[in-house]
C-alpha cells in the first residue's frame, strides 16, 4: 500500500493560527489515507532534554461516564513504537515521572469530536477523565508555547510531550513542548488501522528532527 502523508508546512499553520477553530482537514482527497501534523516551542533545546515518562496505557475519550485506557496488546505495541523512536533519539524511559525532564501522555478518541485552540488550551476539561495536569504534579493548567487550532474526530490519536522542569512559579501552567495529531486511521479493517496507527507514529518522529540529543 501506497500511504500518503499531508505534511503542514509553515504557511498552513499560518492559516491555521488565523483561524478561530480549524476542523481536522478532511482525508478525503488523501484517499482514505492518515494525516500526521506536529508541532513545537521552538523556545526548548530538545537536546539539554536527557529523560522522560510515559504511562503504560493510552486514555481512550469516548462517550463513557467513566475512565477508559488502552492497555491491550495493540496499545503496548503503540508505546513500544513511541518507546524505540525516543530512545533513538537518545533519550531514556524512566519509571519514575518526579524524576524525569519531560512526560509523554498518548490520548485516542474513539467517538467524539474535541477542539483545541492557541488562546484556550484546556479543551479536555470536557471530558471528564483526560490526563489531567495533576497527573504530571502541582500544576494549575496547561500552555501551549505555540500556535495551534485544531478538532479531534472518531479514529484521532494524539501525542503530547510535558516540559515536567518549567518554572512553577510563572502562573503554574503545564507546558505542552511538542504535540502530534495523527487522524484518519479507522477503517473497516482493524489490522489495517494497527499498521496504519504504527506508521503514522514513526511519521510524526520522522517529521520532528528536533527530538534528538545528539
Amino acid at each position: 500500500m501506497i500511504v500518503k502523508i499531508l505534511r503542514y508546512t509553515a504557511l498552513a499553520l499560518i492559516a491555521i493560527a488565523s483561524c478561530s477553530c480549524q476542523k481536522e482537514p478532511s482525508t478525503s482527497d488523501l484517499h482514505e489515507d492518515y494525516l500526521v501534523y506536529t508541532a513545537h516551542d521552538t523556545g526548548t533545546d530538545f537536546q539539554q532534554i536527557e529523560t522522560y515518562y510515559m504511562p503504560d496505557s493510552i486514555l481512550v475519550i469516548g462517550n463513557s461516564d467513566r475512565t477508559e485506557y488502552w492497555k491491550d496488546d495493540d496499545a503496548r505495541e503503540i508505546l513500544a513504537v513511541v518507546a524505540d523512536n525516543m530512545a533513538s533519539g537518545g533519550y531514556t524511559r524512566l519509571d519514575d515521572k518526579d524524576a524525569a525532564n519531560v512526560g509523554l501522555q498518548l490520548s485516542y478518541v474513539r467517538r467524539v469530536t474535541y477542539f483545541v485552540g492557541y488562546d484556550n488550551p484546556c479543551w479536555w476539561w470536557y471530558y471528564p477523565y483526560y490526563w489531567t495536569p495533576g497527573y504530571w504534579g502541582d500544576w494549575a493548567g496547561w500552555h501551549y508555547p505555540y500556535s495551534v487550532y485544531y478538532g479531534y474526530t472518531a479514529g484521532s490519536l494524539l501525542l503530547e510531550m510535558v516540559d515536567l522542569e518549567a518554572d512553577r512559579q510563572s502562573g503554574k501552567k503545564l507546558p505542552v513542548i511538542w504535540d502530534s495529531f495523527i487522524g484518519g486511521l479507522l477503517t473497516s479493517d482493524e489490522a489495517l488501522n494497527l499498521e496504519r496507527t504504527l506508521d503514522a507514529v514513526e511519521q510524526a518522529f520522522v517529521q520532528s528532527p528536533y527530538l534528538t540529543t545528539k
